[in-house]
């Protein structure tokens, strides 16, 4: 059978949905089983419309790409999410899917500063560890998706001098978290460097909900954050963070208790978080509030050359 890798326009955008919900993907994709994940992810600033493609079997839906565009510090890595659903596996539509972004990605390497390719999928997966290793791609990382018995939890204790407050929407609060956020993770792997505008995306966004995203103030200096996300039934604490000089004093377990009790409060199930394995001092505070790891996530790289 022919297949064919197109730009993916508006008129493939229900192709798309059918094919990210298709039962030989949702767990691979599980966020966009809901109409607010999609929508979310197809709105991210990391993920142009350029880097968009779609795989056609003689004419029907097989397969996409995305490819988010992420910047970090003097430049930028690109992390490919591929999926073919099972019955056109085996074809080569995967190969064909990642030669096309390769290709596309390669033509905007010096423009943005573009050094590194990830893949990325779910455990157990012998095809995809494979599919990576026949395409170049070595072994990076560990991500851990850690999750928490519902049950109760502490109440937060917050270090003396700091005040929470919950997202207002206002100028003011939107620059605290996005400037919080580039200080909270400028040191970590794969960090993602966030702009006013984008911090403004992601506050627009379905799932986000203002009294979900907690800011932590010294002063009048945001020193910590978090922010919850809903993606139907389950629960996220999806992004934990505090600023260096405010570390080693009880705001990320404080934080963290506020995003258990929310969620828990908002009816969320399961509740859960995502950490890169390597993080020894998230991991033991995690472990220590009763998350457990539920599912681990390999990440593979290589390099964009000249």
């Amino acid at each position: 059978m022919s297949h064919t890798v197109l730009a993916c326009g508006a008129e493939h955008l229900a192709g798309l949905r059918t094919l990210a919900r298709d039962p030989s993907l949702a767990h691979e994709f599980a966020q966009l089983q809901t109409d607010a994940g999609f929508d979310d992810m197809m709105g991210d600033p990391m993920l142009p419309p350029a880097l968009r493609w779609i795989a056609l079997v003689e004419g029907v839906p097989a397969g996409f790409a995305f490819s988010f565009l992420a910047h970090t510090h003097g430049g930028a890595f690109a992390m490919v999410r591929l999926g073919v659903i099972e019955r056109y596996r085996r074809r080569g539509v995967a190969t064909a899917l990642l030669e096309r972004a390769g290709r596309e990605l390669q033509a905007i390497r010096a423009e943005h500063g573009l050094s590194e390719l990830n893949l990325s999928a779910w455990q157990p997966n012998p095809a995809a560890e494979g599919f990576a290793a026949r395409h170049g791609f070595h072994h990076a990382r560990n991500f851990w998706r850690m999750e928490r018995p519902l049950g109760p939890v502490a109440k937060p204790q917050w270090p003396a001098g700091t005040v929470m407050r919950t997202f207002d929407g206002s100028e003011r609060a939107l620059a605290d978290f996005n400037d919080a956020y580039n200080r909270a993770f400028a040191g970590h792997y794969h960090y993602v460097r966030s702009s006013l505008e984008e911090a403004r995306v992601v506050t627009g966004q379905r799932h986000f909900r203002p009294d979900g995203l907690a800011l932590a103030y010294r002063g009048d200096t945001c020193v910590g954050i978090c922010r919850n996300a809903r993606y139907g039934e389950p629960g996220e604490v999806a992004l934990i963070g505090t600023v260096p000089e405010a570390r080693g004093i009880g705001l990320g377990r404080a934080l963290l208790r506020w995003g258990i009790a929310w969620l828990q409060d908002d009816f969320a199930r399961p509740l859960y978080l995502m950490v890169d394995g390597e993080n020894e001092s998230a991991l033991t505070l995690y472990r220590s509030e009763g998350f457990h790891v539920a599912l681990t996530r390999l990440h593979w790289s290589r390099p964009i050359g000249d």
